[in-house]
């Protein structure tokens, strides 16, 4: 009993001291494990609104990333259906020619017309992800109705077909920056497609051959208007990828910023650890010696 009150306050300032060091051990391998300084904002301190900051702004990023690579996506399809607009004008400009050559007798001319004319329809009514893309801002209704159009005037512009509005798709890829895109169902070289297929399809009787020729002539402005347009959504495909990119580098940067707050050294942690063990060794070591003493040792 005299040597356990000789030695207890010494003994409580020994194990004082590892249990410090055991907790500091504890802390330095859960920061080895996990590669960072905290697991939550209290324990970085004044870093803390720095790393909320980052965190903030990285996933804002990501946003911005998401919307720029989902608007080129939706590009990317109307470019696909501009494609295929230009493959049945050259159909149908193969089949005038043919009309033009044989006189205007052509009694397959008209049907041949009414197809692609449905064909034109159907693909300005395209629809990605639950939206039509060639309706403005209006993604809900259907761009393109023929029940009421008839445009069988080569000379006359025609747009009653359009259903949409003027408004073109926007995105914003930054927080300064939001880009318009797209293109809309009433665009000129639709309209001139649609009025040249619809002179022929709607016509009471097939053309005569200079009517065919100003059809003729009307397709291939048609054809050359969509290939201006569909380069256009090439340049608007091209700056939406260049924004996205833009973004994740910012996320890289970010990250890296991120890491200097939180992250944690693994080497510096390893020497830290092996200090912090030596000196947990050492304090059970001195303990257990005060432990072993007692009186008689001073006693001899």
């Amino acid at each position: 009993m005299i040597t356990r009150v000789a030695t207890f306050a010494m003994s409580e300032r020994m194990l004082e001291a590892s249990q410090r060091s055991q907790a500091k051990m504890n802390e330095l391998q859960l920061q080895q494990a996990s590669g960072s300084v905290s697991s939550d904002y209290g324990g970085l301190g004044r870093s803390a609104g720095t790393l909320v900051s980052l965190e903030v702004s990285v996933a804002r990023s990501k946003s911005y990333a998401g919307a720029a690579d989902d608007a080129r996506g939706r590009v990317e399809v109307m470019s696909d259906a501009l494609t295929s607009i230009t493959d049945a004008l050259s159909g149908f400009r193969a089949s005038l020619s043919a009309a033009i050559s044989a006189g205007s007798d052509d009694d397959t001319l008209q049907a041949t017309a009414q197809s692609y004319l449905d064909e034109v329809a159907d693909l300005l009514n395209t629809r990605f992800e639950g939206r039509y893309l060639f309706g403005g801002s209006d993604t809900t209704t259907a761009p393109v109705d023929l029940s009421g159009h008839a445009a069988t005037d080569v000379a006359t512009a025609d747009t009653s077909y359009y259903q949409g509005n003027g408004v073109k798709a926007s995105v914003a890829v930054s927080s300064e920056r939001t880009l318009s895109y797209g293109v809309t169902g009433n665009d000129a070289a639709f309209e001139q497609a649609l009025r040249a297929l619809s002179a022929v399809a709607n016509a009471a009787t097939v053309p005569d051959t200079a009517t065919l020729q100003a059809i003729s002539n009307l397709t291939v402005s048609a054809t050359d208007a969509v290939a201006a347009v569909q380069g256009q959504l090439s340049v608007h495909a091209a700056t939406l990828e260049r924004s996205a990119s833009a973004q994740v580098e910012y996320q890289d940067y970010a990250a890296g910023l991120i890491s200097e707050v939180n992250g944690a050294d693994v080497t510096e942690l390893a020497l830290q650890l092996s200090t912090y063990e030596t000196q947990l060794q050492a304090s059970y070591s001195a303990m257990a010696k005060i432990q072993s003493l007692s009186l008689m040792d001073y006693l001899k």
